[in-house]
């Protein structure tokens, strides 16, 4: 073999290999080789696996070299084994086949040929490209064989900034871990501070509203800046915007309860609303007609004039359309004030006699059985029921009693003109408390039948509460767990009364019970104008005078809740007079069960 022959890769050996299979099947002793170092293309099977073997020696080779550089004698034994290796690798597959027509093998043990082989394969570049890529391919081994702290300590030397950093942040304290609690305190802090930022923005602003009006060298180049910043300057200031009452002063807590205030030209002359609605509408916004009873008989009256005047429309049944009518009716009259228990009860029963009509018969009975339903409503849950309750509470008052009522119900005045009726002798307390002053009609009615009156605040019943012998308090409404809900300071009184074992009746009648089950005043109530509290009793009908607080909206950290009702525990109730019976706070289920049809809605 000569110093110009150059070693094949694998592949090509390979595919050699099979080319020389099948076209000549005799081959050629390893010794043979030098001969035909002139002819390429034609290579035995043994020069394909000697120019392998002699390939793995110099990779061996170089390996030593690069380890051993200190010690060149050892590296010299390996290079002297490597070819007897090699020689040893080559007789085994040239034993192996038996092929007459070859040298002896004897010939293979000449050391001469083998020596000199090595030496001149320790000349060859193991690489069929240029001379120059040959070191390259050699080193890719070295580098193959590093380990991984090597390789680490290796890109260390070569890039010490990037080792240095890494250094530093190893050496970075670990953040702390925070708990739960500690978190929220950030946040808080976070949200606190960024609300300290916003009002200190927002008291900067007006500020800066006179000089967006001066005019400067820039006015006539820069229009645009100068207005948002006048609008924004006018928005913290008004207390009513465009689109009703601000945001700001509703509590939280009773945030469900407000209702958007409608447009009165929804209202006025619609096609689906009858004159009749729209009046009663505007009375129960405006407070022209208030209590309970008083608003469910102002409803029957106005549902008695829908159905006299009620046409029904061509191709429909009187019943159906007619009900149609009623719930466009009650949904207007729901918007302007929320209906009471009496008056939902009411509806419910109007619906049922509705519901129940003959379709058969002609138009004009189905009205004169609807009417009937009405009146013989009014006459039997309110009328008869009012007297019932008015005997019943008759036996419960003797001469020389203290009673003690609160606020204006009709039904504890019709039984104190019966008692005065009956020539009892006792004397009346009547509490009084704001905004509505409506005790004091009261108190003129009761002076002048001749009983003696004494009118107090609420803050002062703890005050008169022992000499008191009987509380009576009128009720907005019984709840199906025994809960009263009447106007707001019922509670109080009922827990005072409590406190000096005075007994407290509460007179209310059966259209007034309800399934609804409540035990706070928070999930459902009415919020009334929060106006009325700020403005005293003496300055209402005097407009020049200007109470303290008349300009509270401008004030953002107050917010004034006028709220209806309040719920009293049946605890402090002594006991219920209905038109059935003198019965315990819990007995509103039973009253509910004997009477089907007020509830089957």
């Amino acid at each position: 073999m000569t110093v110009g022959l150059k070693v094949v890769s694998e592949k090509a050996s390979k595919t050699t290999h099979h080319n020389q299979e099948q076209s000549s099947p005799a081959t050629t002793s390893i010794m043979s080789a030098p001969a035909a170092s002139g002819a390429k293309t034609d290579k035995t099977r043994e020069e394909i696996l000697a120019e392998r073997e002699a390939k793995k020696a110099a990779k061996l080779a170089a390996k030593t070299k690069s380890k051993d550089k200190d010690g060149p004698a050892p590296a010299k034994q390996q290079q002297q084994n490597a070819p007897s290796a090699g020689k040893a690798k080559e007789q085994r597959p040239a034993s192996t086949k038996v092929e007459p027509a070859k040298a002896p093998p004897t010939e293979l043990k000449k050391s001469s040929t083998d020596a000199s082989i090595c030496e001149k394969m320790k000349e060859l570049h193991i690489s069929d490209g240029p001379a120059g890529t040959a070191g390259t391919v050699a080193e890719k081994p070295e580098t193959k064989e590093l380990s991984k702290a090597e390789r680490k300590a290796l890109f260390e030397a070569k890039n010490p900034a990037l080792a240095g950093n890494a250094a530093e942040g190893a050496t970075k304290p670990a953040k702390p871990v925070l708990s739960k609690a500690e978190r929220r305190a950030i946040q808080e802090a976070q949200r606190a501070a960024k609300a300290e930022a916003q009002q200190t923005k927002k008291r900067d602003t007006p500020a800066a509203k006179p000089d967006a009006k001066k005019p400067g060298p820039k006015a006539d180049t820069e229009p645009v800046k100068t207005k948002p910043l006048a609008k924004k300057a006018a928005t913290p200031t008004g207390a009513v915007g465009a689109a009703g009452a601000p945001r700001k002063h509703i509590v939280n807590l009773f945030n469900h309860l407000h209702q958007p205030k409608f447009a009165a030209t929804d209202i006025v002359n619609s096609p689906t609303l009858h004159p009749a609605v729209t009046k009663l509408g505007i009375q129960y916004a405006k407070g022209a007609v208030v209590g309970s009873k008083a608003r469910c008989l102002a409803l029957l009256k106005v549902l008695n004039q829908l159905i006299h005047d009620y046409e029904t429309p061509p191709e429909k049944e009187f019943g159906r359309s007619f009900e149609e009518m009623l719930n466009v009716s009650a949904n207007h009259l729901q918007r302007c004030r929320p209906f009471s228990v009496s008056m939902t009860n009411a509806l419910r029963h109007v619906k049922m006699y509705t519901r129940q009509l003959d379709g058969k018969v002609s138009v004009s009975e189905q009205k004169e059985c609807l009417l009937e339903s009405i009146e013989s409503y009014i006459r039997d849950q309110i009328e008869k029921a009012e007297e019932a309750i008015c005997c019943s509470v008759q036996d419960k008052i003797c001469d020389g009693d203290v009673i003690l009522t609160y606020g204006c119900s009709s039904l504890i005045k019709h039984i104190l003109e019966e008692a005065i009726r009956r020539k009892k002798t006792f004397r009346v307390i009547i509490v009084n408390a704001r905004p509505r002053q409506e005790e004091n009609a009261m108190l003129e009615e009761l002076v002048q039948l001749g009983v003696k009156c004494m009118c107090v605040l609420i803050n002062a019943v703890a005050y008169v509460m022992p000499e008191v012998t009987k509380v009576l308090l009128g009720a907005h409404a019984l709840l199906a767990n025994g809960s009263v809900m009447s106007r707001v300071g019922t509670a109080q009184i009922a827990l005072v009364a409590k406190s000096y074992n005075v007994p407290v009746l509460v007179c209310c009648e059966t259209h007034k019970f309800t399934e609804r089950v409540q035990t706070d005043a928070f999930v459902y109530n009415e919020i009334g104008n929060p106006n009325e509290l700020v403005v005293a009793p003496r300055t209402r009908d005097n407009a020049e005078a200007k109470p303290m607080l008349a300009d509270w909206e401008t004030i953002t950290s107050l917010t004034i809740l006028n709220l209806h009702y309040d719920v009293t525990p049946p605890e402090l109730v002594t006991a219920v007079v209905t038109e059935v019976a003198i019965l315990p706070c819990t007995s509103v289920p039973v009253i509910l069960r004997i009477k089907p049809s007020d509830v089957a809605y």
